[in-house]
């Protein structure tokens, strides 16, 4: 996948920016405050998934008021499409979607064009939360199996009504009736993405521990544990390639069992909202033993992973997000990353371009007061 055209004018204090990418290297250069970063996250927005840095859609609009639009054209495996996004401000600020001049929801985007966002704050992915890691996995996820953010979705909508009954504080003869509704849909959903997680796992395990090794110089080796409430601390090992019956028999076992503490606390206690991927280096949890330098080359591993795996999943490469990361690596590490992301189109943000191993080929462009100057010299 390549982004063969790309425009954003009031997208925060973008102004009038218009680009033709380079296939392969593009390196976007500029002081801090400029509009780097919000140049990546234009690109993501594209996605019509939520901000990589966790800006809230009406904080999009330009800074001095104002509609919005981005707009790129890319090419597939098969074709070359257009996406667009419209923003008009207002109390309820109006957002809207097109691929191919055809109105979409921001879901179905999800589904045609693919971004992989490498960020400082990704470092979260290790010493962050799970629900941080349970984020990255179910995306993961979709970007492979589609139905996967269905599926989340519809679990978090159930997950919802259950607790909104713990929280009365029924007598659980009363409750259980109320509770049974929700616990046939949370079974069944659960499972599914207990599944999809636990397979996603086995393909990350494959591809990011190698990676880190080649990243640490060998110096440590990492592993990788789907931490399933229901079924186990190493679920990736257990769980099959599809959801059976007696799975799913075995995640509403979990839930009686579990009913009588709920109704005390007031919310559900087990399911596949409360997982966790487990990272170990050498052994040990990452979060709480690794040093810096090790949870943001684990980090980095997870997200380079999930590009390598997407490309080889779906037989065309995914275009990657750089946002202020690689002036942070050695060389060596540079030249591992470059290696890794060689076939994909890239684009890098730097305030300091001599600390960047850039390629003899590729694009330079400069951003200065949200404006975009092509080749600086």
């Amino acid at each position: 996948m390549r982004l063969t055209a790309l425009s954003a004018d009031g997208f925060k204090n973008l102004e009038s920016v218009s680009l033709i990418p380079d296939p392969s290297y593009n390196l976007i250069l500029g002081e801090n405050a400029q509009g780097k970063t919000n140049l990546l996250e234009a690109i993501w927005a594209l996605t019509g998934c939520r901000s990589f840095r966790g800006t809230r859609e009406r904080d999009y609009l330009p800074f001095s008021g104002g509609n919005l639009q981005v707009e790129a054209k890319f090419q597939d495996a098969r074709r070359e499409q257009s996406v667009r996004l419209c923003m008009v401000p207002g109390s309820v600020p109006e957002k809207k979607f097109w691929c191919n001049d055809i109105p979409q929801k921001s879901s179905a985007l999800f589904s045609v064009f693919h971004c992989v966002a490498f960020t400082p704050d990704d470092l979260s992915l290790v010493d962050g939360g799970p629900e941080r890691r349970r984020t990255f996995l179910d995306m993961c996820s979709a970007q492979l199996h589609a139905p996967m953010l269905g599926l989340v979705r519809r679990y978090q909508l159930a997950l919802q009504q259950r607790n909104a009954v713990l929280k009365q504080h029924l007598p659980e003869s009363q409750a259980e009736g109320l509770l049974l509704v929700w616990d046939k849909q949370l079974e069944q959903l659960g499972t599914e993405i207990a599944v999809q997680r636990s397979i996603y796992v086995r393909r990350l395990a494959e591809v990011c521990v190698p990676l880190y090794a080649r990243i640490a110089r060998g110096r440590e080796t990492i592993s990788l544990h789907y931490q399933s409430s229901v079924f186990g601390r190493d679920a990736q090992e257990t769980l099959p390639e599809q959801a059976t019956p007696g799975l799913v028999r075995q995640y509403g076992e979990k839930m009686r069992q579990s009913r009588a503490s709920d109704l005390q606390l007031g919310h559900t206690g087990s399911g596949a909202h409360r997982d966790d991927l487990f990272l170990a280096i050498d052994g040990k949890p990452a979060k709480e033993f690794g040093s810096q330098g090790q949870k943001k080359s684990l980090a980095l591993s997870l997200k380079l992973a999930q590009a390598e795996i997407y490309s080889k999943r779906r037989k065309e490469s995914p275009v990657v997000l750089l946002d202020d990361v690689m002036g942070e690596l050695d060389e060596a590490r540079q030249a591992v990353v470059s290696t890794i992301v060689r076939e994909m189109q890239v684009f890098v943000t730097t305030c300091h371009p001599e600390s960047v191993l850039s390629p003899k080929t590729g694009r330079r462009f400069l951003l200065k007061d949200g404006r975009l100057m092509d080749e600086p010299s």
